[in-house]
């Protein structure tokens, strides 16, 4: 529970920053609404196979507390639009073949870090 309340978010917050930075187009507004709705999708995914497949704890998912973080995160977006508008104009950059890559590569070790932790219930 500590994690998800913690690190998550800032982790959350970083991707919403990358995510922008890459946005193709000027306009951020439009680059937080399309990060908004993949943050949202990621989310559903992931609690549906953590809760539902790995878990098998569907019932434990859809609380409040679940649509509070959905809704976090469709805020989160455009919180760091507001904060940091001028260092994601600054830092903007092409998505590449590698970075995308890199990208996916760690996002499938953390998955896999995170499946072996619930699995074999490793205290955190």
């Amino acid at each position: 529970m500590t994690l998800m309340l913690t690190v998550a978010p800032i982790l959350w917050g970083y991707i919403a920053f990358l995510c922008i930075g890459t946005y193709p187009g000027q306009n951020l507004v439009t680059g937080a609404v399309r990060t908004a709705v993949i943050l949202v999708l990621i989310a559903v995914a992931m609690d549906f196979i953590f809760f539902g497949l790995v878990r098998n704890a569907m019932q434990q998912l859809y609380h409040p507390t679940t649509f509070y973080a959905y809704g976090f995160l469709i805020c989160l977006p455009f919180i760091v639009v507001l904060l940091f508008r001028n260092a994601i104009r600054k830092s903007k950059m092409l998505v590449t073949n590698a970075g995308f890559a890199t990208a996916g590569i760690s996002g499938l070790a953390c998955f896999g870090i995170l499946s072996l932790i619930i699995l074999f219930e490793i205290g955190v």
